[in-house]
């Protein structure tokens, strides 16, 4: 099976000791894995504070493996002292892609958010904010934000709108007047697209999804 990990490491650790740290993680998920494609994001901040740290140095991995060694290699992340935070979801296209627009139930038109998440609050969900060029489909996605709370994704989301908007000048592909419509656009459809000015060859996505935990 396909799973997507990925991995926060301590963000004092110095920059000449990082590719021994990243081998040696990539070591144990060959060992118990197949890795497909292997990814460092650079120093990041995170969300929230992990451990007590607010940023980290983040790896991402593609890998293909028997559900039963998932166990083991987070077992062996989480005693490595190098790793402040790590998570591995199952990957497979039918099960992850959020159906947007073909939802059985939009649970944003009809209940408020935090009701929502009162009502399905389970470690099992989280959400993961991506950011991705419209003209360059094939071209690696940004993870912006990852929590298990939807509501601080939103928080993520409407600062992001913000910068994208009013900082680096991208209009919304769908005419929406003003920052609250695309705010309630977002919401609505987990999905926001964006031009950069007149330039149609530049365009930026900004959508939500829901992933299941192993």
């Amino acid at each position: 099976m396909k799973y997507l990990a990925m991995v926060v490491l301590n963000p004092n650790i110095s920059k000449r000791k990082i590719d021994f740290i990243q081998g040696g993680i990539v070591t144990l998920f060959e060992q118990k894995s197949k890795v497909k494609k292997t990814y460092f994001l650079g120093r990041k901040k995170l969300e929230y504070p992990v451990k007590n740290y607010t940023e980290g140095y983040h790896l991402k991995f593609d890998i293909e493996c028997n559900e039963k060694k998932i166990s083991q290699i987070k077992d062996i992340l989480k005693s490595n002292s190098n790793v402040i935070f790590n998570f591995i979801v199952n990957n497979e296209v039918e099960k992850n892609t959020l159906p947007i627009l073909k939802k059985v139930r939009n649970p944003f038109k009809t209940t408020p958010i935090v009701k929502y998440m009162e009502n399905n609050t389970s470690s099992q969900k989280i959400y993961m904010l991506i950011s991705k060029n419209l003209k360059l489909p094939f071209a690696e996605s940004n993870i912006l934000a990852i929590s298990e709370d939807i509501n601080r994704i939103f928080e993520v989301a409407v600062k992001k709108l913000q910068e994208y908007i009013y900082v680096k000048g991208f209009h919304t592909i769908k005419e929406l007047k003003n920052m609250r419509d695309i705010e309630n656009e977002l919401k609505k459809y987990w999905k926001v697209q964006f031009t950069l000015g007149d330039n149609i060859n530049v365009g930026q996505e900004l959508l939500i999804q829901e992933k299941i935990m192993i």
